[in-house]
């Protein structure tokens, strides 16, 4: 019994600890990089070694955290792990959302041995690995949806820009300037990129990349084509701000009307675990039968395979593409 508390014990400061790294050292990082950016001489006045010291915000702070940088450099889901990132808005390396991921695991599986005192559901309680990826999920959706919102004003404030007589990189200037994240932020990293050497159409390609928005992905395309062979730039981003303003209100209409149905999906996927939970703590000994002997395990895979299932169409269902 007392090595059974330990354990738990363990396991929780290791899962509170990821907790409290996942939400603390991100804006330590980004608090060290506005410290860095805000040097007298701003964006166009910055020196070589100011970019250096700035760049030292991101080094590993650890040994170990080096040492997993190294070996997740050579999985080949590496770069699409950092886009996701990336997208979702975190200043996280990879290695540390691994270990945010692993402290996660470890968390579910205390969280389930010390509810139910069963070995299978704490083998099972690891799956909460999954937990900050479905956050990061969650941010992006939230951040793509912030930055179709933004689009038209990002647009207007371009296309003034350009009737001015200034250039594209002057008006992107413009919009990190006046705007807020996280439409912001995505232009000042192009404008970044640009200043490190970077041209401006792979600069462009980048943060379409990152945020995998079709509303971008329109602002791009026009800013390109403009590029290579030339046009009324002002007209066409004008044209598109009046197209992104109607998807973004045509969007706000089908997601209200949508509400109902997401809601309930997401009261019938999480029903199943909450009623297990509760009747475990009730009765333990009740679900027992369900893992202890093959016909129960056999059940228990068939029904998650079933909510799973469920779970896809009723997704289906209430997704709708404008």
């Amino acid at each position: 019994m007392l090595l059974f508390a330990l354990v738990i014990a363990g396991l929780a400061v290791v899962a509170i600890g990821a907790v409290i790294w996942m939400w603390w050292e991100p804006k330590v990082r980004h608090q060290m990089r506005l410290t860095a950016v805000a040097r007298p001489g701003g964006r166009s006045g910055a020196t070589a070694t100011s970019r250096a010291e700035s760049a030292d915000a991101y080094k590993p702070m650890s040994r170990y955290d080096s040492l997993a940088a190294a070996w997740l450099a050579g999985v080949p889901w590496f770069e699409r792990l950092q886009l996701e990132i990336l997208g979702a808005g975190w200043l996280l390396r990879p290695s540390e959302f691994v270990y945010i991921s692993m402290g996660a695991a470890l968390g579910g599986c205390a969280l389930m041995l010390l509810l139910t005192r069963s070995t299978v559901l704490g083998i099972i309680g690891l799956a909460g690995a999954v937990v900050p990826w479905m956050v990061m999920k969650s941010r992006q959706a939230q951040r793509s949806k912030q930055l179709s919102a933004q689009i038209p004003d990002a647009l207007d404030m371009l296309c003034s820009a350009l009737r001015s007589g200034f250039a594209v990189t002057r008006g992107m200037q413009l919009v990190e300037s006046q705007m807020h994240p996280p439409i912001s932020v995505e232009f000042g990293r192009v404008l970044d990129e640009v200043e490190y050497g970077i041209s401006l159409p792979e600069a462009l390609d980048g943060i379409v990349l990152r945020t995998r928005n079709y509303d971008v992905e329109l602002l791009v395309a026009a800013v390109q084509t403009q590029l290579e062979l030339g046009g009324n730039l002002a007209e066409v981003l004008g044209n598109i701000s009046g197209m992104v303003r109607e998807r973004v209100k045509l969007q706000g209409e089908i997601s209200t009307a949508t509400a109902e149905g997401r809601l309930s999906a997401g009261v019938l996927l999480v029903m199943p675990f909450a009623m297990a939970l509760i009747i475990q703590m009730i009765n333990p000994g009740y679900l027992a039968p369900l893992f202890n002997s093959f016909l129960g395990l056999l059940m228990t895979g068939i029904g998650m395979g079933l909510i799973v299932i469920g779970g896809l169409i009723l997704r289906k269902l209430v997704t709708v593409e404008i």
